[in-house]
């Protein structure tokens, strides 16, 4: 389903796929981040990318929400190339984490809702769900978080991120190690509520254990900007180099 906006595309859902053919990037006069990536990310099924610091990982999600567009090579949601799509659209369709949350000089409520009205109990639920309302009972809704957030801590601005996601649920979920500061039972949550959007997930982890990457449909391993080696947590596992 799609309208043409101006030249630009309004894309109303993924269908099949999000496909990237011969990828490369660079900032600047730097050396490629990204070096020849091809990859196929079929709609509904969950991603795991893995792989040292540096890698590339993050860039390849930021190409994915259509920011960056001096990339060599093409980058396509089905049939579409994301250039012709809307940002818009695309905002609508894909929803990103990231590890550092920004947080605005505002009360609790107005960073969880962005100054959107929400009802009473639409908002207890989702506080509820992410596990906020020992932080809003202590400290209540009108608390004010500082700049950025100072008067937050990492867990609690990471929860936060988690309750903007949640109002909107999209059908693209790209995640930059969001969890880092939650501890096991939050985590476990977020990713039982990840499972319930039956979203396509691309979520960069660096918890390798192997509860962990059981999860994924699909483990993609990056090693200096190129996918090395793609799969289930079996396939993968029988690899020597990426154990």
């Amino acid at each position: 389903e799609h309208h043409d906006l101006g030249g630009k595309l309004e894309l109303e859902e993924l269908k099949s796929a999000i496909s990237l053919e011969h990828v490369s990037f660079r900032y600047e006069e730097n050396t490629e981040v990204l070096h020849d990536i091809t990859l196929r990310l079929e709609k509904g099924k969950s991603y795991a990318i893995v792989g040292s610091s540096g890698c590339g990982k993050s860039t390849l999600l930021n190409l994915l929400l259509g920011g960056m567009e001096d990339y060599r090579g093409s980058i396509f949601f089905d049939a579409y190339n994301i250039k012709e799509i809307s940002k818009d659209s695309l905002y609508h369709l894909v929803s990103m984490i990231q590890q550092n949350v920004f947080v605005f000089d505002a009360t609790i409520r107005e960073n969880i809702t962005m100054y959107k009205e929400f009802s009473d109990s639409k908002i207890q639920d989702v506080l509820q769900l992410a596990k906020l309302e020992a932080l809003i009972k202590e400290k209540g809704q009108l608390y004010k978080c500082g700049e950025n957030g100072c008067g937050l801590s990492g867990g609690e601005k990471q929860r936060i991120a988690l309750v903007r996601m949640m109002w909107q649920p999209k059908e693209i979920l790209l995640l930059d190690e969001p969890v880092s500061a939650l501890d096991s039972v939050n985590r476990g949550l977020f990713d039982s509520w990840v499972k319930a959007q039956n979203a396509t997930v691309l979520h960069i982890s660096h918890d390798m254990n192997e509860n962990a990457m059981r999860c994924y449909d699909c483990i993609i391993y990056m090693e200096n900007g190129k996918v090395k080696m793609m799969g289930s947590y079996e396939q993968l596992s029988q690899n020597k180099t990426f154990m």
